[in-house]
């Protein structure tokens, strides 16, 4: 645990296919574009592609579980921040925490908390978190995180 802990952040524009027919970002969108960051904060806090996690390390994180709150809508050229930190490190699994904002808000207009399992890509079974990933991800454990190391 930490007493101050690091942010991944990144910034996308909405585009027009995430758009639904009353104008805004539809759902589905929101879980694409929180994946889209979650395979962009590997090369931050690694200093590897996703695909290098995948391909390479031979290390996956299937989503195993999801919640979510949504509290104002995305519209059609918004420029959408997303934050990624890390609430738990287990043994097996990590659970992110996922802020959405639009531009520099401060009140976050989406947030996600995701869990996914470890697994080795060869065999599709739980492996323990290996610890070069573990110390990597350890900076973005947020405050009163739980790291099972």
């Amino acid at each position: 645990m930490t007493d101050t802990h690091r942010i991944f952040t990144q910034r996308y524009k909405v585009r027009f296919g995430e758009i639904d027919h009353a104008g805004v970002m539809y759902y589905p969108a929101f879980f694409d574009r929180m994946h889209r960051a979650f395979e962009d904060f590997w090369e931050e806090a690694l200093g590897r592609t996703y695909a290098q996690v995948l391909d390479v390390d031979g290390v996956g994180f299937p989503v195993v579980d999801v919640h979510s709150s949504f509290t104002a809508p995305f519209r059609l050229g918004d420029q959408m921040r997303v934050e990624i930190a890390a609430l738990r490190l287990g043994r097996k699994s990590l659970t992110f925490q996922y802020r959405l904002f639009k531009g520099e808000e401060t009140q976050a207009r989406t947030v996600a908390e995701i869990v996914s399992g470890v697994i080795a890509m060869g065999s599709f079974k739980p492996i323990p978190l290996p610890d070069h990933y573990r110390a990597a991800l350890l900076p973005y454990l947020v405050a009163g995180g739980e790291s099972a190391g």
